[in-house]
């Protein structure tokens, strides 16, 4: 278990209860404080005192993605799963995850809550539990956490680091080296958007990064992977960049300059663009205004 922790302290009681009183008590359970400024360090050493599994990494540099890659290289279990340190899981989070992927997959994904403060609504709906492949995981959150994964997948593999959206950088690949995922339709994760300093609330130009992000995409694509992948890419850079980062991106210089890098990354990359766009639930007049971006690359 990795928990990525920066200036967490007013989670990290909530989260850690959560995590040491899984069910499944076989873990190792390791705190990656980076660049936190708060009493996230002192409180750790303090839950370390009261639990053996828990191990703590401390980093200076501010980045999820250097956190979570600092916890995969200093884990040493088979299997990997991540919570974030403003979330927290139920008693059968690990136990129902490692069920799934003791039925044969490298990649297991449960249901999750999304908690905004007064309800709770599951991330999904209508869907069973069973095997999703790689084309179906389109609907799936691109998300690092809510999730249980063989470690071998990350062996040549890392998180983009410093960077926002370094979840998404990876998701693809790791869905395409699995070969598909085992879904769970039990919410098991809380995620909390409640936090005001998390990056989705946050608007400023550290969300202009999909060009890195879907750059670090391409570039770990290997030749085996098909084009169920590349699709399931193209899947992914519609609902990450017009579902939420559009309107991110300033009607300025900055934006413009961010659009054209954006464009060159993905020019000609994202296999059945049109067809996925002619099947969306969006008006004509949004249609045109994303096949007419997508047609100025090629």
């Amino acid at each position: 278990m990795i928990i990525p922790i920066y200036n967490g302290e007013q989670y990290i009681d909530k989260c850690l209860e959560s995590i040491t009183n899984q069910y499944y008590q076989n873990l190792e359970i390791l705190c990656v404080v980076n660049g936190s400024t708060d009493a996230s360090e002192k409180m750790i050493r303090a839950w370390m005192e009261r639990d053996d599994r828990i191990k703590l990494l401390v980093t200076e540099i501010a980045d999820l993605g250097h956190a979570a890659n600092l916890g995969i290289d200093n884990t040493s279990g088979e299997y990997i799963s991540f919570v974030d340190v403003d979330d927290w899981v139920d008693p059968e989070y690990i136990s129902k995850l490692y069920a799934g992927i003791e039925k044969g997959y490298s990649l297991c994904k449960a249901n999750c809550i999304m908690y905004d403060g007064k309800t709770n609504a599951p991330a999904y709906k209508g869907r069973h539990s069973g095997e999703v492949s790689i084309r179906s995981a389109m609907w799936l959150l691109p998300c690092r956490t809510i999730s249980m994964y063989d470690r071998r997948l990350f062996e040549k593999v890392r998180y983009l680091e410093h960077s926002y959206y370094e979840d998404l950088s990876l998701w693809p690949i790791l869905v395409a080296l699995a070969g598909s995922v085992y879904y769970i339709d039990d919410a098991l994760y809380y995620y909390n958007q409640t936090n005001e300093s998390s990056i989705m609330t946050v608007r400023d130009e550290k969300h202009l990064v999909l060009d890195k992000v879907f750059a670090h995409i391409f570039e770990n694509i290997t030749p085996d992977m098909n084009q169920e992948v590349n699709l399931l890419i193209s899947a992914l850079f519609i609902q990450s960049f017009w579902s939420s980062n559009v309107k991110y991106v300033p009607k300025d210089k900055v934006g413009d300059e961010y659009l054209e890098r954006l464009k060159k990354v993905i020019d000609g990359k994202l296999v059945g663009y049109y067809y996925l766009v002619d099947r969306l639930p969006v008006s004509d007049d949004m249609k045109k205004r994303m096949i007419h971006f997508y047609q100025s690359n090629i």
